[in-house]
């Protein structure tokens, strides 16, 4: 899978400001502003994620778009990274489903392993991509949104 990313420049005066701040508040200022961001573009996906055209008994519709999710953490050299993507059920809950009906984990309806058959396609079916596509048309906006959060937060933070 390719990884994605929006370099913002023009922001030196941004740095040194966010610098001057304690590592706390650093942490939760930037980690606010990317979260937001990832909002932004977590929302177009589940918007571009397709729905069941009819009725299945081992899918249930919505599954995909439930369970694409953006998480930001902080990381050990300091920056702070988005992540969207397409959350898996939990083994805990694949083997409580496996013992209650006694079929397999790829029949809960609650499951969106497939993701990956809809973003990429298989040799029998075409791809329908929806996460590069929500990064690419929504990375601007989810950029600008990332600054002006950073630009309103770190001056409030510097006038306390």
């Amino acid at each position: 899978m390719a990884n994605l990313s929006v370099k913002v420049t023009g922001l030196k005066e941004l740095k040194q400001r966010l610098s001057s701040l304690e590592r706390k508040a650093k942490n939760r200022i930037a980690v606010k502003a990317m979260r937001r961001g990832g909002v932004i573009i977590r929302d177009q996906a589940r918007a571009n994620a397709p729905l069941l055209k009819e009725k299945v008994p081992h899918r249930k519709r919505g599954t995909l778009k439930k369970n694409i999710i953006a998480s930001t953490k902080p990381q050990k050299d300091g920056s702070v990274r988005t992540i969207i993507f397409v959350r898996s059920l939990k083994n805990s809950k694949i083997i409580e489903f496996k013992g209650k009906t006694g079929k397999g984990g790829a029949y809960n309806p609650n499951d969106p392993f497939y993701w990956r058959f809809v973003e990429f396609g298989t040799s029998k079916m075409p791809a329908q991509p929806f996460l590069q596509p929500a990064f690419a048309s929504k990375k601007e906006q989810a950029a600008r949104e990332i600054i002006t959060t950073l630009r309103d937060d770190i001056l409030r933070e510097a006038k306390k």
